[in-house]
């Protein structure tokens, strides 16, 4: 009996507990506007609507496909109206019982690739790009994550502190005396930097895909690369280095700033269960994590205004930032996950919520891979990532080239897909993938509630492949709502959305086949004089093959529209023809302890 009313206990506290706050959460900086569409200098004032197609408007030339399009917008009714599908109920929970996590952003990471690709733009074409990402009336994205030191996506491997004549030759720098963000480190950090001028609310986080090569147990930056990407036993952080790596981070995160730019969160490991070789990766514990926080960057980080977030990994392994949060004495602020597990499951952090109810989560990476004719990729992670939890999400590279480069010339991801390639140094281009993300960061605005949807949600078969119609519905600081759906079947979907504080009034509206929209709702003291027409001033936010009005044929009246698109195909290969090298110096021997690198530091002779 006692051990039910615990359990009991403890439930109802996790479930009232469950709306996580991250108004202390920092912001990169700059002198870039803030906000954007429903805030309270752009409040929402009419229902509207904006689609894009699953189906990729490049693969289809012959057809005009939406793309962040104004669409027909909701239509408020005060009962049911005869519809021309099977009409499907749509419940929010807006009571405080249905109040969910405080909002973040969305966004990409910042890479080489990106910063390198987006350098060799002409000054007003990089202007007119950065508008189109994070402007106000661009794409307005407003959590950014960073690699530390190369990734996958880095033509040239190197960390902040080789401390040799190359990145898989140094000696151990016990003072890191030669810690130096180098040519590559400081472009990056110049180019955040440039990105508070178009918008100055962005959480901006960083992510090192490997210490030092000297940090670790085979002191080897980029390990070899083992058949079928196996993991490699030592290519593991050794705990020796603690304290240096301590002052790593301190000394990156007062390099950004004396750089102008504010970091705001860190993760201590980009997947820290991955040991393999060919790019940069590091095997790190939790327990590691745990000791390497207790030792001095807990507290440093917390001087410097920066959360720390565990994990930065797949959902298959939750015992990992729960070991980080109960080892390391209260510096962990939150849990971030990838998508990688397979098919998915994000209920772990419904479960993760109810064991640390007061941390927030953020789905932290995620990745399209080589173009395909169809994509409701972006949609299918960022939906039911938030509806179990996460506060934001961002999916991997930014930009690239042509070549989804540059990228690491032994290994990693050679088809990782972003939202921009850059074709010249006066053109780029804006994937499917731009408008996708658009569809979240552009409505969804930082400080927004997530809200329970108690009715509507159908995941089919589990599978992404599988007829899904999924949502998610945010409040934004106007009391506007930003509903956000997925159809992923090859029929429309004649859809009533009523809120729970709202028993009679409907919205009612129809979601097109194989496709995602973004309803916005103004807030219920405006359902009174609001019809659900279009604002005769309403303009598309970014359209590339046409915009179709908000306004349907019979004003206020629903109309059913007929949609003729075909089933989706689709291909994600996540290799190119192109050869990987072997990686060069992957036999050399460094100073193994602290004493012979004091040794070396000192000249001492034995």
């Amino acid at each position: 009996m006692l051990l039910f009313l615990y359990t009991f206990l403890l439930t109802s506290f996790a479930a009232r507990s469950i709306a996580q706050s991250v108004s202390d959460f920092g912001s990169s900086g700059g002198s870039g506007p803030k906000g954007g569409v429903g805030d309270l200098s752009r409040p929402v004032l009419f229902a509207q609507a904006y689609i894009t197609d699953g189906k990729i408007a490049s693969e289809y030339p012959d057809l005009v496909l939406r793309e962040l399009t104004i669409s027909s917008p909701p239509v408020l009714e005060k009962s049911e109206a005869n519809s021309c599908n099977a009409i499907r109920s749509v419940v929010i929970d807006d009571s405080p019982e249905g109040r969910r996590q405080e909002m973040l952003g969305f966004g990409h990471a910042w890479t080489d690739s990106t910063v390198s690709t987006f350098g060799s733009l002409e000054e007003d074409v990089l202007d007119e790009l950065m508008a189109e990402l994070f402007g106000p009336d661009g794409n307005n994205m407003g959590f950014m994550r960073h690699t530390i030191g190369s990734s996958d996506m880095s033509g040239t491997p190197y960390s902040f502190d080789d401390n040799g004549p190359h990145y898989n030759e140094g000696q151990p720098d016990p003072n890191l005396e030669n810690f130096d963000l180098g040519p590559e480190g400081e472009a990056m950090a110049k180019l955040i930097a440039r990105m508070g001028d178009y918008k100055s609310d962005v959480f901006l986080f960083g992510s090192p895909w490997s210490y030092p090569g000297w940090m670790k147990q085979n002191g080897l930056f980029i390990a070899p690369r083992l058949l079928g990407g196996s993991q490699i036993l030592n290519n593991t952080f050794d705990p020796q280095f603690t304290p240096q790596a301590v002052q790593y981070f301190t000394k990156y995160v007062d390099a950004y700033k004396a750089l102008g730019v504010e970091v705001n969160g860190l993760t201590l490991s980009n997947e820290p269960l991955n040991s393999q070789g060919g790019y940069p990766c590091m095997y790190l514990g939790a327990d590691d994590s745990a000791r390497i926080l207790n030792a001095g960057l807990g507290d440093a980080m917390k001087e410097r205004g920066v959360k720390i977030l565990a994990y930065d990994h797949n959902t298959d392994q939750p015992a990992y930032p729960s070991r980080m949060i109960q080892g390391s004495n209260g510096s962990v602020s939150g849990a971030a996950w990838h998508c990688y597990a397979g098919n998915v499951n994000y209920t772990v952090l419904e479960q993760f919520n109810q064991a640390f109810p007061s941390t927030p989560q953020f789905m932290t990476e995620c990745s399209s891979y080589l173009p395909s004719n169809y994509s409701i990729y972006i949609a299918q992670q960022f939906i039911p990532s938030v509806q179990s939890g996460a506060s934001g999400g961002a999916f991997w590279v930014l930009g690239t080239d042509p070549d989804y480069g540059p990228h690491s010339p032994y290994g990693g991801c050679a088809g990782c897909l972003g939202s921009i390639i850059v074709n010249s140094s006066t053109t780029y281009t804006k994937t499917h993938d731009y408008y996708m993300m658009g569809q979240f960061s552009r409505f969804i605005r930082r400080g927004a509630r997530n809200y329970a949807v108690r009715k509507g949600i159908e995941y089919g078969g589990g599978t992404t492949e599988a007829p899904q119609f999924i949502l998610m519905s945010v409040q934004n600081p106007d009391s506007s709502w930003a509903v956000i759906f997925l159809n992923n079947y090859s029929t429309d979907q004649d859809v009533e959305l009523s809120f729970t504080s709202h028993p009679g009034s409907v919205w009612h509206g129809t979601i097109p086949q194989l496709a995602v929209v973004t309803w916005l709702i103004p807030p219920s003291n405006l359902w009174m004089v609001n019809n659900g027409t279009a604002s005769p001033t309403s303009t598309s936010y970014s359209t590339r093959n046409g915009t179709m009005s908000g306004t349907s044929d019979e004003g206020h009246q629903f109309t059913c529209p007929t949609t003729t698109m075909s089933a989706k195909t689709s291909s994600t290969s996540t290799t190119t023809t192109t050869p990987l090298l072997p990686v060069p110096h992957t036999d050399y021997v460094p100073a193994r302890t602290l004493a012979a690198a004091q040794c070396l530091v000192s000249a001492c002779q034995s």
